[in-house]
C-alpha cells in the first residue's frame, strides 16, 4: 500500500508543474484510475467494478444526470462533469455544516457521498477503509500543491462545450 502511494507521489511530482493545471483534477484522476497525465489515455477507458466510467469513475446514472454527452472518455468533458457534480455536493456540504470541506472531506463527497452524509459529515464516524483512502487522496492533493476547495472555485472557469 505504501509503495503505491509513493509511486503516485513520484508521478505527481514529475508532472505537477508541466502538463497539468489543477491539483484537484490530477489527484482525483490519479487516485481513481491512475491517470498520470491530463491527456487522453488508457485511464479514460477504465470501467469500475460497479460500472463507473471516465478517469474520475462516475456512476453512469450520475453522469447522465449532469450531461447528455456520451463522451466520457474525453478528459475535458469528464472534468466538466466532475466539477458540476462536486459543486453540487460541496454546496450541500456547506449548507449542512456551514463551512467548506477539507480536502479529505472533499474526497469523501466524491467517492462515498451517501455514507459521508449518512454519518452527518463527521469524519470520525466514516468507515476506516473509506477514511484511509480519503487520507491518501488528501496527501496526494497536498503534494500536488492543492489548497482550499470551495464551491465557487469549482464553477468559476467556463466549462468547455460537451460534445455528444
Amino acid at each position: 500500500m505504501k509503495t503505491a502511494f509513493y509511486w503516485m507521489a513520484w508521478i505527481a511530482l514529475g508532472f505537477a508543474g508541466t502538463l497539468s493545471a489543477s491539483p484537484l483534477r490530477d489527484a482525483l484522476a490519479m487516485i481513481e484510475t491512475g491517470a498520470s497525465s491530463p491527456l487522453a489515455g488508457d485511464s479514460d477507458h477504465v470501467v469500475g467494478g460497479s460500472g463507473e466510467i471516465s478517469r474520475f469513475q462516475i456512476m453512469p446514472l450520475v453522469w447522465k444526470a449532469y450531461t447528455k454527452s456520451k463522451n466520457h472518455t474525453n478528459p475535458e468533458v469528464a472534468w466538466t462533469v466532475t466539477k458540476r457534480i462536486l459543486a453540487d455536493r460541496v454546496g450541500t456540504f456547506e449548507k449542512s455544516t456551514g463551512r467548506s470541506p477539507e480536502p479529505i472531506e472533499l474526497y469523501l463527497l466524491w467517492n462515498k457521498p451517501g455514507h459521508f452524509e449518512g454519518v452527518g459529515y463527521q469524519l470520525e464516524k466514516v468507515s476506516r477503509t473509506y477514511r484511509d483512502r480519503a487520507q491518501r487522496f488528501h496527501n496526494l492533493y497536498q503534494t500536488l500543491g492543492g489548497g482550499p476547495v470551495t464551491r465557487p472555485s469549482l464553477v468559476e472557469a467556463p466549462a468547455p462545450t460537451a460534445s455528444p
